[in-house]
């Protein structure tokens, strides 16, 4: 039977069927089948989803590019479009999606998460700063989002920034090494020796060779001791 006999349906389910046993480059030429019938946004929005996650990202983006083409305003197009371009180093290109899907859509939390990604690894921390503060305020239980923030602050010498957000990481994970690590810094630079020293040998006690945090905590213990 021609795939213009089985029809679109057909080939989705057929499409369906190998992508649950786990074939998924199986799938996606069925389902490129079904769109050489009829070119539909959401077969071309999956197609790129999949390709996206086994890596072949050219093609991931030339579907995307394609269910945009259809569907300018599918958030699930310019997400992906995004994603892709971020695997493939094209950050800016990336960056453009991330903020066309929050424009869409600003609950979607993981295209803010990445914008803000994008903004850090740019260097551009005080825009990391904002994006990552933004997509907490809109989903403050995306724990991650204040482990980067509170890197994106240590990095800017935002010293109670640093502490806040890095606090919250060690709400959910007391054994943090570079939250008790950054903490001990960020007090030290506000003066609170005793809190500096404390956390400084928490990582010790999580990484007892790190030796700048061994450095830091011997330097401190030292000062302690002369203007005590």
């Amino acid at each position: 039977m021609t795939d213009e006999n089985k029809g679109v349906h057909e080939l989705l389910e057929e499409g369906n069927r190998l992508e649950s046993a786990g074939e998924v480059k199986e799938a996606i030429e069925v389902y490129r089948r079904s769109l050489a019938i009829e070119e539909r946004p959401e077969i071309l929005q999956h197609v790129g989803n999949l390709l996206n996650r086994t890596g072949i990202l050219d093609e991931a983006i030339e579907a995307f590019e394609r269910s945009i083409e259809l569907r300018p305003d599918s958030v699930g197009g310019h997400y992906g479009l995004g994603l892709a371009y971020y695997r493939a180093a094209m950050v800016g290109k990336a960056m453009e999606q991330f903020e066309k899907t929050i424009a869409l859509d600003p609950g979607w939390v993981t295209a803010r998460y990445y914008l803000a990604l994008a903004h850090f690894h740019r260097g551009d921390l005080d825009a990391a700063i904002r994006a990552f503060k933004a997509l907490l305020e809109v989903s403050p239980e995306f724990s991650v989002a204040y482990y980067h923030l509170g890197m994106a602050a240590a990095q800017k010498g935002l010293h109670d920034e640093t502490l806040e957000a890095f606090g919250k990481v060690l709400e959910r994970n007391p054994d943090s090494y570079a939250a008790l690590y950054y903490c001990g810094v960020a007090h030290f630079r506000k003066g609170n020796l005793d809190a500096a020293i404390d956390c400084f040998r928490k990582a010790l006690e999580i990484n007892p060779e790190d030796r700048k945090a061994k450095d830091n905590l011997r330097a401190l213990e030292d000062m302690r001791v002369r203007f005590s």
